[in-house]
């Protein structure tokens, strides 16, 4: 039995940072929540006791690199829930390096978690969205990414920043490709929250560093040893909105999350619009009739 009047949320890397907070709030707002992580235990350890019923969850241990395993996930949630409202796609990691210092393997190990994970979840997830006349607008898919997928000049985050670049270009084109079932796709890009984002078991760094890279291991260690623990987005705040969002009549596509996130999105524009001034002589002769 569930809360049949209740929405039904499934959450991704809900064990800890804003996977964990959005599912606190979630149940707290007496919505179905289904929440994965890595380890089920730790996920049932970390979700607060309070708000769970047999009813309101369920704990799912997913490997996100197994699409076998996303797919059990679903199909435990519709057993349990008989539909999946909206998708919030949170679990992921950085990897910090550049690419001459990391392996394939550290490459593609971003990819599978950040990107391929998130197809995977959407894949198997879309034949239920498409049937589901319970949300009235519309189900829902969240994704969420980074500022650092779409301003991308830090140094040290290449890897890590062209992942969340295409899942914004995949959630782009995923709005388009839905819209006739009017389900709602979008990317959250928040800026710097106080989560253990850059804390160990979140942030990757290169098993081969190069020593001539000396800016990105500034960058690297500016992270680790000052950022960390003092960002100024407060992620109970953050989720808030973020589930704001989702249950929105008509959400945006793009949310920008936070001031830093806002104010790095304007110098992005402001970059292209001059880059674009710069080169449009040039790159409007291109055409047969010029």
């Amino acid at each position: 039995m569930y809360q049949k009047d209740q929405k039904v949320f499934y959450v991704t890397g809900a064990s800890k940072g804003f996977g964990l907070s959005l599912t606190n709030q979630l149940l707290e707002r007496g919505f179905n929540v289904a929440a994965t992580s890595r380890t089920k235990e730790q996920l049932i350890k970390a979700v607060n006791s309070k708000l769970i019923t047999e009813e309101n969850f369920i704990a799912l241990q997913v490997d996100l690199t197994s699409d076998e395993s996303v797919k059990k996930s679903i199909e435990h949630t519709i057993s349990k829930f008989s539909r999946i409202d909206v998708i919030i796609n949170n679990a992921g990691y950085v990897q910090c390096g550049t690419i001459e210092e990391l392996s394939d393997k550290e490459v593609r190990d971003n990819y599978e978690c950040n990107l391929f994970g998130v197809i995977s979840v959407i894949r198997h997830a879309i034949p239920y969205l498409r049937k589901n006349k319970f949300f009235a607008n519309g189900p829902r898919i969240i994704n969420i990414s980074s500022i650092a997928g779409y301003s991308g000049a830090s140094p040290a985050f290449s890897i890590y920043s062209s992942t969340k670049f295409a899942l914004e270009g995949l959630t782009e084109g995923l709005n388009a490709d839905l819209k006739e079932f009017g389900i709602h796709v979008s990317s959250v890009k928040p800026g710097y929250f106080r989560t253990s984002f850059f804390e160990k078991g979140s942030v990757s760094i290169p098993l081969n560093p190069i020593n001539e890279y000396t800016a990105v291991r500034q960058v690297q260690d500016l992270h680790a040893n000052q950022i960390n623990g003092n960002q100024a987005g407060d992620p109970e705040k953050g989720s808030k909105v973020i589930i704001d969002h989702a249950l929105s009549e008509n959400p945006t596509v793009h949310l920008f999350l936070g001031p830093d996130s806002i104010k790095y999105a304007y110098l992005k524009i402001e970059s292209i619009q001059n880059d674009i001034k710069l080169n449009n002589e040039a790159a409007s002769s291109t055409d047969f009739t010029n």
